[in-house]
């Protein structure tokens, strides 16, 4: 009570305002810290909504709505004996993974806030520590301690509420040219302006979280503050030894109560609609924060026994700059902790998700191998047209089978003639395809390794086609991705789930696809006989299709087009992971020039020492950036420590909750890319503070108390 009234008194407003005027920068470090925090979450929160609106209006898109049953068939799998095979939910399988990735994106916005909310803690450590003389001065003239803590509130406050409406009133602009370009939470559609709703109760619950956690982030320092032995703080400098150098900042752990806030706040509605493999992920992402913030608390012990090592592969030329910066970080390297568990957390998600996404276009690239690689594909851009008009302009070198339309999700299925769907395996040369052509004809049914893991089936069992014409059980004689894919718009993964039946069965699904010839697949012989002599299994199609005319109705792909346009659609679905890192590289950055210029400002007087004692201004600069480079390059190598292991986290997690065969590799490069953008980082950040470092008055220094 005493605290709430001491705020409101005219000395601690114009205290408080006076401290944020001569620590202008450190408080638009904190102002900036809550607010791109807040307006990366609240960004997420709009497109999450507008995503979900958008696809709300089909059965295919939404997990809420029924399939439909009379737009397509049914398939049902069964045993050679008929016993029928309990198969996964179409829409449950289908939609998990997206709902999976949209917690993944929920959970990457809060490393946003989680790096401001360390940016605003720094801040506020770093202020009350440099003020400790001036709260000892204001407790000796009888300043009662509320009045000493409320000055420190109010900034926070202050702070707090002006990030938190920064960026509310940014997150609001942000989302839109999001939308615009096309960033949505599930990579399936595109978000129309007029379709953006603003969910206003959460986002002022993110902004409330915000403002709290710049109150949180004081209260720790301020307690310690007035905690304070006052005749001893006001002995002059030169006796007190350094020790106060040494003492840690504590009180990190304050942070993990917003943050699990939010944690929870942005997964509730999940929790509500399964669990399952999502419970799974949950885990995982549990044990992720938990990393992060255990990885945090560990930096401060790995700076001050790594740092003065990494302090001495700089230039020998610079043995001035070295030695002082092998001092203070033997002395006070627990300062640096902060800017580099920052850095090192933003570059360890970044360079997970770049493992992650590399992982996804490599399982791109193998299934496209086997099943279009070796294909060129004929497909009508109308739903009803037909693609076998366009026959008469292939070269006659190539062999055609021709296909039925797809039946409509959720099972697919559509029908070949059995003698040119082995025409074109033998065309394309690969003798497993070749071998499950042979065994393909009426009564016979292939099917994708996808449609195999749903209906829990293999060859030898039986899948059964149902529907208006009538029900036929076809003998399943081959689980491949090798042959029998023909192109269709759509999603990847409904695109890789389907039956591949005989022209002579046909009639089953006549009532839900066009008839034989809407869609052709194409190979080529001569590609196909170098094949089994170890020649490329891809043909030379700009070659062989060099004079083929295009026509506006029949599109034409080959194989390696397709496998592009797949890769760029992977990486698009990530495109939302690199706003949110770009963000939180924004304030990775800022906190470290933060850092720099607060402990700049503390040591103004050991600086201006240096100063009169011969160094000069450039050593001075210098001295600054190499303290930039090795925060960056410590956390950098740290970033590559952690980030490997999660990053092979996340595949192990992909893999037991999405039918993808991904697995984990990292290009040699990844990790030196890595070291290298978190030194350019941080050596960026430093440029201002060294600048302001060379700048300084040495003589008005000297005589500072």
């Amino acid at each position: 009570m005493l605290l709430l009234r001491a705020l409101f008194q005219p000395l601690v407003r114009l205290l408080a305002l006076r401290n944020l005027r001569a620590d202008r920068f450190g408080a638009m470090a904190a102002l900036l810290g809550v607010a791109l925090g807040t307006a990366t979450v609240n960004v997420v929160l709009i497109l999450d909504v507008g995503t979900r609106a958008v696809e709300a209006r089909s059965y295919i898109t939404n997990p809420d709505l029924p399939v439909l049953g009379d737009q397509t068939i049914t398939l049902r799998g069964l045993r050679p004996d008929g016993q029928l095979i309990a198969a996964a939910d179409a829409q449950e399988e289908t939609h998990e993974d997206y709902e999976i990735m949209r917690s993944a994106i929920r959970l990457g916005s809060l490393s946003a806030f989680l790096v401001g909310a360390l940016i605003v803690f720094f801040t506020f450590n770093v202020a009350v520590e440099r003020r400790r003389r001036e709260i000892a001065l204001l407790r000796s003239a009888g300043a009662l301690p509320p009045q000493v803590a409320a000055v420190f509130v109010f900034e926070a406050l202050l702070l707090g509420l002006g990030g938190a409406a920064l960026g509310l009133l940014a997150s609001i602009p942000l989302a839109y040219l999001a939308a615009k370009a096309g960033i949505t939470t599930t990579g399936r559609a595109r978000i129309p302006l007029h379709a953006i709703r603003l969910p206003w109760t959460a986002m002022l619950l993110v902004c409330a979280t915000g403002a709290l956690t710049a109150l949180l982030g004081v209260l720790r320092p301020v307690r310690d503050a007035l905690r304070l032995d006052i005749a001893r703080t006001l002995r002059p400098r030169f006796l007190e030894g350094g020790a106060g150098l040494r003492r840690r900042m504590r009180g990190v752990t304050l942070l993990a109560l917003p943050f699990m806030v939010l944690v929870y706040g942005l997964l509730r509605p999940f929790f509500r609609q399964s669990f399952g493999s999502f419970a799974f992920f949950v885990i995982e992402a549990g044990l992720v924060c938990a990393a992060f913030l255990a990885a945090i608390v560990f930096v401060p012990d790995l700076v001050a026994r790594l740092g003065a090592l990494a302090v001495r592969l700089a230039p020998r030329r610079w043995a001035a700059e070295r030695l002082l910066l092998e001092r203070r970080v033997q002395h006070s390297g627990h300062e640096l902790s902060w800017s580099i568990g920052g850095v090192m957390m933003v570059f360890a998600l970044l360079l997970a998700l770049h493992i992650a996404t590399a992982a996804l276009k490599e399982e791109v690239s193998a299934w496209a191998g086997r099943a279009i690689a070796p294909y060129t594909f004929l497909y009508p851009d109308a739903p009803m047209g037909h693609a076998e008009s366009f026959l008469p302009n292939v070269p006659d070198r190539l062999v055609a089978a021709r296909f039925s339309s797809r039946t409509p999700w959720p099972n697919v299925a559509y029908a070949v003639p059995s003698a040119e769907l082995r025409a074109l395996a033998e065309a394309a040369g690969r003798e497993d395809a070749i071998a499950v052509s042979r065994r393909f004809g009426p009564g016979k049914v292939i099917v994708s390794t996808m449609m195999a893991r749903r209906f829990d089936v293999g060859v030898g069992d039986l899948l059964e086609v149902s529907g208006r014409a009538g029900a036929r059980r076809l003998e399943i004689v081959g689980v491949t991705d090798d042959i029998g894919y023909v192109h269709a718009p759509g999603a990847y993964r409904n695109l890789r789930t389907y039956a591949v039946i005989d022209a002579a069965d046909y009639p089953v699904i006549s009532p839900y696809a066009s008839a034989i010839g809407h869609t052709i697949a194409l190979a080529d012989p001569v590609t196909g006989a170098a094949v089994g002599r170890g020649g490329p299994v891809t043909p030379p199609w700009d070659e062989i299709l060099a004079g083929v005319p295009r026509v506006f109705d029949v599109r034409m792909q080959t194989g390696t087009e397709i496998e592009a346009i797949r890769k760029k659609a992977t990486g698009r679905d990530f495109v939302i992971f690199d706003m949110i890192l770009g963000f939180t590289t924004v304030l990775a950055a800022i906190g470290v020039a933060n850092q720099m210029v607060l402990a700049l400002h503390a040591r103004r007087r050991e600086l201006a020492l240096n100063r009169v004692l011969g160094m000069t201004a450039g050593q001075v600069r210098r001295m600054v950036l190499m303290e930039g480079a090795l925060v960056g390059a410590m956390g950098g190598a740290l970033a590559v420590v952690l980030g490997i292991p999660m990053g092979s986290a996340a595949l192990g997690a992909l893999r037991t909750v999405s039918s993808f065969e991904v697995e984990f590799s990292i290009p040699p490069e990844y990790g030196l890319l890595t070291a290298l953008g978190a030194t350019a980082v941080a050596l960026a950040a430093s440029l201002y503070p060294a600048l302001g470092a060379g700048r300084s008055n040495a003589a008005e220094s000297v005589q500072y108390e």
